[in-house]
Parts: structure tokens; sequence; C-alpha cells
């Protein structure tokens, strides 16, 4: 099992670019910040915040470009990817990434309005049309109804 859940705050606005073969992709980091009770004292002590890069596709990188900011608290649920390569001096980096499967800001410290994005389909039923039964053979399209997240107010 690969699986993560990341709290924390992004370090940076996200940055949107696209794929070679035009797959939409946002990376940023979030700022883990953590702290521990000392026992002894009595007293709570910050210890050094821990850094996460994150990667993220298709409507959900595009969605993080739009909504997220800077400072913007968020939870982030995804897998370890392996983020290594070589340097020109052949130097090895081994890092390792977060694939983001959702991010969502946090609501503890804001309030959002969630904004649903329109389906990016240009054939299909009328808008007013009834949804279609679901059929146990076909998959559902996870990326066509991604809602876009708009921070109202924060501390």
């Amino acid at each position: 099992m690969n699986k993560i859940t990341v709290h924390g705050n992004l370090t940076g606005k996200p940055e949107l670019r696209h794929s070679r073969s035009g797959v939409p992709v946002a990376t940023f980091t979030i700022a883990a910040n953590r702290r521990r009770l000392n026992r002894q004292t009595g007293n709570w002590v910050d210890l050094p915040a821990v850094f996460h890069r994150v990667v993220c596709f298709n409507a959900l990188a595009e969605n993080v470009a739009a909504s997220l900011d800077k400072g913007t608290p968020v939870a982030v649920t995804g897998e370890f990817a392996d983020d290594s390569y070589k340097r020109e001096d052949g130097t090895s980096i081994r890092r390792i990434q977060v694939e983001a499967a959702d991010v969502a800001a946090s609501l503890r410290y804001a309030t959002a309005t969630l904004v649903r994005n329109p389906r990016a389909t240009t054939t299909g039923p009328a808008p007013d049309a009834e949804p279609p039964a679901a059929d146990s053979d076909s998959a559902p399209d996870r990326d066509a109804e991604r809602p876009a997240l708009e921070v109202v107010g924060s501390d």
C-alpha cells in the first residue's frame, strides 16, 4: 500500500504547465508544520517543518492552479512517486514526491464556496435532460465534473 494524506500550507502558487502530449500538470510544495508536547516541561515544542513536493494531472491540475495560492492550508491525498534524476555532472539525485489523487482546501481556518465546472463535452443530451441510468459496464469519467474551489476568507 502506497497511500498518503498530508496536511500543510502551500509554500507558493501552484505552477501549471502542459506535458508534450498536452496533459495539464500542476506542481506545488506544501510545508507540514509539526509540534510535540514536551512531557517534562508541559510546553509545546515546534519541530522543523517537513516539505512535500506534490504533482497532479488533468482537471485536478487545472483546478488546483486556478483555486489555490501561497499559504492556503490543504489536505493532499495520493501516492508516493519516485522523482529521481541525474544531474549533468552525473550525480544521482533521489527524491520522492506525492502524486495527488485529490487536493482539498482546509476549512479549519477559512470558508469556501464550491463552483462546479461545466462539463467539457460538446455533444450529448440537453442540459435539462435526465442523467442516464448507471451502467455497470461503463466507468465514470472522473475528470468530467471537478469542482473549482474559491477560498472566501481566512485568518
